[in-house]
Formats: structure tokens, sequence, C-alpha cells
């Protein structure tokens, strides 16, 4: 059985890059501050996005796993996601009992991607950032926003099969 993505079609593929236009889609969002590096976060936020999945809600419902999981930077930090199903109607969406998590719109739009398989740290984020970066720069799309990470397995994944990316909003 397939895990639920967010909806989105492929508009080009060049240099390695996808640019690729998304639908609208619900994020639940966990909040970790003080903390700069990815997997500490990743790892600190799982824990709450996997309690709110599990029935930590307003009205105790369970809601499928979906992937990918979504790191980003913040100001203080990072934030951590999973996105809501689509089944899950958006006046429907359980509120968090947790207050580092809430729930965003993630307005559709076209962004660029770069898929890489192996593992995923502080570092490799950081490369693959400034790949994506300037492969941007070299096509002539203009970027909006920071890039984020995004983590389609789980851990147990063997390195060499797992899909990340990274992904940068585009602007209109």
């Amino acid at each position: 059985m397939a895990i639920e993505q967010p909806t989105y079609k492929v508009l080009s593929t060049k240099n390695g890059i996808e640019v690729r236009d998304y639908d609208e889609y619900w994020i639940a969002e966990c909040r970790v501050d003080n903390v700069d590096d990815l997997s500490m976060a990743s790892s600190k936020a799982f824990r709450y996005l996997f309690n709110y999945i599990s029935g930590d809600n307003s009205v105790s419902q369970k809601i499928a796993m979906t992937s990918p999981v979504q790191q980003m930077p913040s100001e203080s930090g990072w934030l951590v996601s999973f996105v809501v199903p689509k089944d899950v109607s958006v006046g429907d969406i359980p509120v968090p009992a947790s207050s580092l998590i809430a729930i965003r719109k993630v307005d559709g739009g076209k962004y660029a991607a770069l898929r890489y398989s192996g593992l995923w740290n502080d570092k490799k984020f950081a490369e693959k950032s400034e790949e994506l970066l300037k492969a941007c720069a070299t096509l002539g799309l203009k970027t909006s926003g920071s890039v984020s990470s995004a983590v389609y397995n789980p851990p147990f994944m063997p390195a060499f099969l797992r899909r990340n990316e990274v992904l940068v909003r585009l602007e209109a």
C-alpha cells in the first residue's frame, strides 16, 4: 500500500531539477526551537507529530501516516511537519493537544526539487540546498523563501534506497 503524498505535476526536468506544480495541502507542523542540528530537531519533533496522528488531539482521532516528513529552518530552530491526509477535510482537522504543533495550509504553486538518495543530515542538507539554488540560478528560475528538506522513507530503509529531496518555492 502506497503512503499518501502531496499531489503535484512535473512540469519540466532539466539538469537534475524537477519543476513541479503542487496542489495546496495542509500540514501539522512542530516548531523545535534552540536546536541547530537537523537530525536532532527531526527526532524531537517526530515524537510530538507521531503522538498527534496517534490520537493526541482534540477528538482523539487517529490520522494516517503520510510522506514526506518535511524540515525547514526557522528563525529560532526548525519546523518539522507531516502532511495531513486528503481524506481529512479542512474543517475536520483535529486540533493538536500539544502547543508545539500548529495546523497550517501550504498554498499550491511551483517548486524546484532536487532528489537524492542516502542519508540526510545538516551537511547533506547544506550541500544539496546549495546545489539546488545554483541549478535554479543557472536555469533562470527565481526562488522565493527557504529551502526545505523532504524525507520519504522510514529510518530502517537502507540508505541507498531512500528518497530524499530539497525543495524551494519558485516565484510566480
